[in-house]
């Protein structure tokens, strides 16, 4: 649960930059009501989520708009925070007013403690724990790691070429990559040379099977009132596997009245093109952002959409086999956050989210969700204390026993023509 906050707040420090004093939009800042949410995070306060699901078209190959049944009227809510007595993090999910699941969990310099539907666990010594959560100090090493790294801000190329340059022989990186040589790099600065505008870099990735991967390219970033960042990266195997990266994010801001009101909006377009196991491969995405915000010097309101679009065409047979060779999706947010000048004790912000996909042509999923979430105020209730201790052996089993739980009590709110696509198609 812990690496599932740490990503959470990687989200949010995703959405973010630093600053010393809440700004009004702009190309270097896209949304400073985020900025406080993120700092508010990496501070340590108390973060509630609630969310509700819905799905309405559900099916591809098999019936399964059982789904849609199945999240109708769920919801999920999580509240994580720390006091005195530890770090707690409480998740509960509910379904038309009935409670299907609830756990909790505490740490501290004493111990961990489990709350699963009322029953304690003493879990200080569970092998199981310590190989799937992470500490408070490396959840906060994650948080810090991921400062100024983000989508919605402007990650300047001196932070870029800072961690390009820390990367040594035999470093992991994400999606199970190693650095097999580290990265060679060319500076340009701008003329003046206070800015630093290109990177050429070359290196070579280990990938998890064994194969050595070339990288080898550009990153731009230019200045100006409309500034476009690109970067264009070819990843090499051999003929028969390759991978070649473009990107671009075109940032531009209109002001309407002076620190009133305005528009920012960045635009972006990832494009990857190439070759595995000898078939042709593509995907774009493309990501449009627009802040419409509004200001009266003391309080600043965002609405923030996001619309993403995918599509992706991928020619091997395994993929055709499995109608994977052509997928198109749709995804957006409108999220909704007022901050003032003055700090404030908790910062709440609204997330309305859609999404289409089409696998070959089927509709797969389309569905919806709503997200309300608080960062501030108290933490939530730590797991009493007294707890029976066990094993990594039996901690998973009462995991597995509050999956079949949670499963039996959905079953049983379900109607009759639910039960019965789960009994026949799903069962097949």
């Amino acid at each position: 649960m812990k690496k599932w906050i740490a990503a959470l707040a990687g989200w949010l420090m995703l959405a973010s930059g630093v600053a010393a004093a809440q700004t009004v939009p702009s190309n270097e800042c896209f949304s400073p009501g985020f900025v406080q949410v993120a700092q508010a995070v990496s501070g340590g306060k108390a973060v509630r989520l609630e969310a509700e699901f819905g799905v309405e078209d559900a099916f591809y190959a098999r019936d399964l708009s059982v789904l849609d049944s199945m999240l109708s009227g769920t919801v999920i809510r999580y509240e994580g925070g720390s006091d005195a007595s530890g770090m707690t993090d409480a998740l509960t999910i509910e379904r038309e007013g009935t409670t299907l699941l609830s756990a909790a969990l505490t740490q501290s310099s004493s111990g961990a403690l489990l709350s699963v539907d009322g029953q304690v666990f003493d879990v200080s010594e569970s092998p199981l724990l310590n190989r799937t959560e992470a500490t408070p100090g490396e959840a906060e090493a994650m948080l810090l790691n991921l400062d100024g790294v983000s989508i919605l801000e402007r990650v300047p190329l001196t932070t870029v070429d800072a961690w390009l340059s820390s990367l040594n022989a035999g470093d992991a990186l994400p999606f199970a990559l190693s650095v097999q040589t580290p990265f060679s790099i060319e500076r340009t600065h701008s003329d003046d040379g206070t800015r630093l505008t290109r990177l050429d870099i070359d290196g070579v990735l280990l990938m998890e099977d064994g194969s050595a991967w070339t990288v080898s390219g550009f990153l731009r970033q230019p200045a100006g009132r409309a500034p476009k960042d690109t970067f264009e990266l070819t990843f090499t195997c051999d003929d028969d596997n390759y991978i070649e990266l473009s990107y671009s994010a075109l940032r531009e801001n209109e002001v309407t009245r002076k620190d009133k009101e305005g528009e920012t909006t960045v635009t972006t377009a990832l494009k990857a093109a190439g070759r595995l196991e000898g078939e042709k491969i593509s995907s774009r995405l493309s990501v449009r952002m627009k802040n419409d915000w509004t200001a009266d010097g003391e309080t600043l309101n965002e609405k923030i959409t996001i619309t993403s679009t995918l599509t992706h065409q991928d020619n091997r047979p395994g993929k055709r086999m499995q109608r994977l060779n052509a997928v198109d999706a749709e995804d957006k947010h409108v999220i909704r956050i007022v901050t003032t000048q003055e700090a404030q004790e908790t910062l709440n912000f609204t997330d309305e989210q859609t999404l289409h996909v089409t696998l070959d042509g089927n509709d797969f999923l389309a569905g919806s969700m709503s997200l309300q979430a608080a960062v501030g105020g108290q933490a939530p209730q730590s797991v009493p204390g007294e707890a029976q201790t066990v094993s990594g052996q039996e901690l998973e089993n009462v995991f597995e026993s509050a999956v079949q739980t949670l499963s039996a009590r959905i079953y049983a709110q379900l109607g009759e023509t639910a039960r019965e696509k789960i009994s026949g198609d799903l069962s097949q």
